[in-house]
């Protein structure tokens, strides 16, 4: 019998990646989150879409928060995101939305200083105006269950402009540092 030949070790940070590069990225913005303690810290989200083969599609959000400050613990922040599995929040997430996904992602690599939560909604069809989607639906609900403000969105890979005013984006924006080194690792993606 012929022996086959060793498995390739399966590398977690290698499969995150690749999956990450699949997804078409719509927007980010930041945003302050308040805990039950009253305590406030910053983050960042980026919005992607997937296409689901024979279904609808999947808007994939993914926080980024500053845990290095030292006010707030990665147990507190995990406490606030959990709110989304504990709620029936379905509903106020926009029509179709059939399922929702909270899945810790700074486990799959040495990031200490950053907590990340991936929450994926799942919609029954294609979503044809997603700006729309997530402006009037979705944020608006993730405000009030995480406790948290967003800033409008800056729309990939074209930043918002205001009415006779040069482009701004969140990267110019004052108040976040790794801003700038998140943006780079998702175009790399």
């Amino acid at each position: 019998m012929k022996e086959l030949p060793p498995s390739p070790e399966f590398d977690p940070r290698k499969a995150y990646q690749a999956l990450k590069s699949r997804e078409g990225m719509l927007a980010y913005t930041l945003f302050d989150l308040t805990t039950q303690a009253n305590e406030t810290t910053n983050g960042i989200l980026k919005i992607s879409a997937q296409r689901t083969p024979y279904r609808g599609d999947t808007l994939i959000l993914t926080f980024v928060i500053d845990a290095d400050n030292g006010r707030i613990d990665n147990h507190q922040l995990a406490q606030q995101f959990n709110r989304l599995s504990e709620s029936p929040i379905t509903e106020g997430l926009g029509e179709g939305c059939e399922r929702l996904n909270l899945t810790c992602l700074d486990c799959l690599e040495d990031l200490p200083r950053y907590f990340v939560q991936e929450l994926k909604l799942f919609y029954r069809n294609p979503v044809d105006q997603k700006k729309t989607l997530l402006e009037r639906d979705v944020l608006p609900t993730l405000e009030q269950i995480l406790n948290c403000r967003f800033q409008p969105l800056d729309w990939w890979p074209q930043p918002r402009t205001a009415a006779g005013h040069e482009p701004t984006s969140a990267a110019d924006r004052p108040g976040w540092k790794p801003l700038q080194s998140f943006l780079n690792w998702w175009r790399e993606g």
